[in-house]
């Protein structure tokens, strides 16, 4: 009787765990560099959106200034009767630390937006950033069609609520140690990309002059 012994042979467990680690470092080494691409990208476009929403912040102290500045020039309403809205020395009420932007003089800055409920571009009143335990400076997406800004600390617009965003700005003003007629604004957005527990920053810095002398 002849005894036939087969050929065939299995796989070692040595060479089984080489093998999955070799198709491991194929495809988690690419998923990596995908997710990390991903993730780049997804930083870039909020880094973007937050230096544009810095640079606002910046804008709109600007118009605060202009606009108080533009009073100025309203006409009398008659010979030596100045129009309700007149403003002698637009400049002072701009920087009056008890005046309306009292509260971007302060350490925790203040909000600063466009009035989205007006057609000639007015400006809201500059509120805290700090109430109690809530952050007023949050920002929400305005969901209501026609509103004149795309963000806003409005948390509700009508019936529909806003959506929350992860960007913060705080709009400050300091006019220590700088000569008279001059003043430091500096907008800050802060946000938190991801699963990430640093705060990210962008802050944009201007200064705003007494132009016309007020």
């Amino acid at each position: 009787m002849r005894y036939f012994r087969s050929q065939q042979e299995g796989f070692s467990l040595v060479e089984t765990l080489v093998a999955i680690t070799i198709l491991l470092i194929v495809v988690v080494g690419p998923m990596k560099i995908i997710i990390s691409a991903s993730n780049s990208t997804s930083f870039s476009g909020e880094q973007v959106v937050a230096f544009f929403l810095a640079q606002e912040g910046a804008e709109i102290a600007q118009k605060a200034r202009d606009d108080l500045v533009l009073k100025k020039y309203i006409p009398d309403i008659a010979p030596n009767v100045h129009d309700p809205e007149y403003i002698e020395k637009p400049w002072d009420d701009f920087t009056d630390t008890s005046g309306t932007y009292r509260r971007c003089f302060e350490s925790n800055g203040c909000r600063m937006e466009l009035n989205s409920d007006s057609n000639v571009g007015g400006l809201k009143s500059a509120d805290s950033c700090v109430a109690g335990s809530d952050n007023k400076c949050l920002l929400y997406i305005a969901n209501t069609p026609g509103k004149r800004s795309r963000y806003t600390y409005d948390v509700n617009s009508g019936t529909n609520p806003n959506t929350k965003t992860p960007y913060t700005r705080v709009v400050s003003f300091d006019a220590t140690g700088l000569p008279a007629g001059q003043l430091k604004v500096t907008s800050k957005v802060t946000w938190r990309t991801g699963s990430l527990k640093d705060v990210q920053q962008v802050e944009v810095v201007t200064y705003l002059f007494d132009v016309y002398g007020s």
